[in-house]
């Protein structure tokens, strides 16, 4: 695998990366019919689920890192330069599976993680970070989403805070668009608390969504209120 997709040694400014998630957005939009009521929503896996990260120029670098190995990887969405990590299915093996939801007109509230099995290698492959996940955590730095990217193999650490997102919810697609910043631990591992919030780059998430199912005991307490009401009214039609 070409590794060197992760170095974006191109003239990429953070104004063209958003143009592109904006793109996106405006293609979802467009393409997916509004209901006009809220639906929860579960992240799934699928062809197009996936977040892609796109470092900016010289951020590696700034940070003493030099990509040395990919594995597991996909095509981003952010360009030539980008790449991406499936996002695990909702019944992959303990700890890899991913569980969140979200409401689908306001996003909040939401839950859970968006999970990615692959790795990173840095500096001739003396440091691993991988099976990434994505998810809220609280006492995050100000001027952040309070969402974080963490990886939990190799540098089981979070690695970098979420900040500036642009969301776009739908019922059947989640995208988030989203500046990542260094994180105050990945600063500490690094030995240079100077690099913590320092602008590592973007990432975007675009996720297939599938409606949370009703549970079988809430259709049945609605029947049963609907029966209830045809059963009053019959009455009420009997007595007149």
């Amino acid at each position: 695998m070409n590794h060197n997709k992760l170095n974006n040694n191109h003239p990429n400014s953070s104004f063209s990366i958003r143009n592109k998630i904006l793109g996106f957005l405006i293609m979802l939009m467009i393409a997916t019919p509004v209901t006009g009521h809220a639906v929860i929503t579960q992240v799934v896996s699928g062809e197009d689920s996936k977040t892609s990260v796109l470092f900016g120029n010289g951020a590696l670098a700034t940070l003493g890192l030099e990509i040395s190995d990919v594995t597991d990887a996909l095509s981003g969405n952010l360009g030539p330069n980008s790449v991406a990590f499936g996002i695990n299915s909702r019944t992959a093996m303990s700890g890899l599976s991913t569980t969140f939801t979200y409401d689908s007109l306001s996003f909040a509230p939401f839950s859970g993680s968006i999970e990615h099995t692959g790795s990173v290698f840095f500096n001739d492959n003396t440091i691993e970070v991988g099976n990434f996940t994505i998810r809220a955590a609280d006492g995050r730095p100000d001027g952040t989403s309070g969402f974080v990217v963490e990886s939990t193999v190799g540098l089981a650490a979070i690695l970098f805070d979420i900040a500036n997102p642009i969301i776009e919810t739908f019922e059947n697609s989640l995208v988030i668009g989203a500046d990542i910043l260094v994180s105050p631990e990945l600063a500490g591992v690094l030995q240079n608390p100077d690099f913590a919030g320092v602008d590592a780059g973007m990432a975007l998430v675009t996720a297939d969504g599938s409606p949370v199912p009703i549970p079988a005991a809430a259709w049945l307490f609605m029947s049963g209120i609907l029966g209830l009401i045809w059963k009053c009214r019959k009455a009420d039609k009997t007595t007149a």
